[in-house]
């Protein structure tokens, strides 16, 4: 196969062509320049969707109000771990010309589809994680109180992992006797918005042990907007001679969307779209979960914090779509479009939809462990996250992470930077920036600090900023 443009069509069908019309969270501002630490790094407001307890500590201030003014509080984590800018350069920045003056894409040498096929080593993974505070405010009476808080949070997230033997059959062709699978495709996204009361409160039932120790829970209502997701592809196909390609598809797939949101299934053509949006959109998904931790304080320097967050589930109840096949399929020519198309529709149930009453998916659970040592300008703390699921923003790829940050006395800025290995990112190096004028904090923030000083050869974009009122 010489031309790269059809190369790259087979690629990413799977999923533009496929029957989801795309669209937990990512961590604020502080805790990205701190290279994503924070279980018992996290203080007052700032520790809502991350450690409850660190709610009540450390917060000299009565109240705390994040509103979107003067900056919105926003995250963002895009990227994958395949294509760096100079990779997609190299591939899809390269025109050349047919014998009819048309523009055609790359022609591959042997040597440029073994880089190719490379550049999925570490499987080929895509990931969105963005998130919004909207509204937060935490109120501290007093010690003998506690501290409360509510939260309005935006949610939208997408993994993707594309399968390894679609790369393969892309670079060499239906090779004879060969065996492909398809089970490591796969796809989950969804938009959430998440209503969250929070209360955290000193339990020091062990003072002749730990200095302070805290407990904090939050119970997070949610609305769901969106969601699309494969359930399962247990898909294998198998090469024989004359380019025959034989096999059993396996497929099956859940889909929500807001009917605000314009999205026409394929199957029902009684849908009416309109060109309006409202960023008050009725849900069609609904759920209830718990984030619960604690931190522990050992001295007046060092200590220890656990938390597990987003305990609970979604069931999505309206305009629910299920996509399933299970099929014979039959193959003689990968580059005849019709039988690629009809390949993609086995292998996405494209015109199998129908609705369905309800659907039930987990929400991203996770699992933290921290520990952190604070001495007179200067914090120092490591982490371990892991997840307990694969679902959107989530992974259950274990990831370890140290951050730091220094208060100069005499200065109203804070300096942040950290190291995080694992997950889906594999290594970062975080870096940040605060400004603290006593009534009101701005701060800024990345996990990707090393792209600033290699940008073509990174693979993702983070970056966090947000704005926070004491009073």
């Amino acid at each position: 196969m010489n031309n790269f443009n059809t190369i790259a069509a087979i690629f990413f069908l799977c999923y533009t062509g496929s029957v989801f019309s795309q669209s937990s969270g990512a961590v604020n501002a502080r805790s990205m320049g701190m290279a994503n630490t924070f279980t018992s790094s996290s203080y007052g407001i700032d520790a809502i969707g991350k450690n409850p307890s660190n709610l009540f500590r450390d917060s000299s201030k009565h109240v705390e109000l994040i509103i979107p003014l003067p900056l919105p509080d926003i995250s963002i984590n895009a990227g994958s771990n395949i294509f760096s800018l100079d990779d997609y350069n190299y591939f899809f920045g390269v025109k050349n010309k047919d014998a009819e003056g048309k523009d055609i894409g790359r022609i591959l040498t042997t040597s440029d589809k073994d880089r190719f096929k490379n550049l999925f080593s570490n499987g080929g993974n895509i990931f969105l994680d963005e998130s919004m505070m909207l509204f937060g405010i935490s109120i501290k009476p007093g010690k003998f109180f506690g501290t409360i808080a509510f939260t309005i949070s935006d949610i939208i997230a997408a993994n993707a992992a594309i399968p390894k033997s679609f790369i393969d059959i892309a670079m060499d062709g239906n090779i004879s006797n060969s065996i492909y699978n398809f089970n490591d495709m796969q796809f989950k996204a969804w938009w959430l918005r998440k209503y969250s009361v929070s209360y955290a409160h000193d339990i020091n039932i062990f003072p002749h042990i730990f200095k302070s120790l805290t407990a904090g829970i939050s119970i997070n209502f949610i609305q769901g907007f969106v969601y699309a997701g494969i359930d399962h592809i247990k898909t294998e196909l198998q090469t024989g001679v004359d380019n025959v390609i034989t096999g059993q598809s396996d497929f099956l797939a859940h889909s929500a969307f807001s009917p605000d949101l314009n999205v026409k299934y394929n199957f029902d053509k009684t849908v009416q779209t309109n060109n309006s949006f409202s960023p008050f959109p009725t849900p069609v998904g609904s759920g209830v979960g718990l984030d619960f931790g604690i931190n522990a304080n050992l001295s007046e320097s060092f200590s220890i914090g656990f938390a597990l967050t987003d305990i609970g589930s979604i069931n999505w109840n309206k305009n629910v779509a299920e996509y399933s096949t299970n099929k014979l399929l039959y193959i003689d020519d990968i580059t005849n479009q019709t039988q690629r198309d009809t390949l993609i529709d086995h292998l996405t149930g494209k015109n199998s939809g129908k609705y369905i009453n309800s659907y039930s998916t987990q929400l991203a659970t996770a699992i933290h462990f921290g520990c952190s040592i604070k001495l007179t300008n200067l914090l120092v703390a490591l982490d371990f996250n892991k997840g307990f699921n694969d679902q959107p923003g989530n992974s259950t790829k274990p990831r370890f992470s140290s951050g730091t940050e220094w208060i100069p006395n005499w200065w109203v800025l804070k300096f942040r930077t950290g190291i995080s290995v694992g997950g889906y990112d594999q290594f970062n190096w975080g870096a940040g920036l605060g400004l603290n004028f006593g009534l009101l904090e701005l701060n800024f923030g990345s996990p990707d600090f090393q792209n600033l000083f290699a940008p073509n050869s990174a693979k993702r974009i983070s970056i966090a900023i947000d704005s926070k009122w004491k009073f």
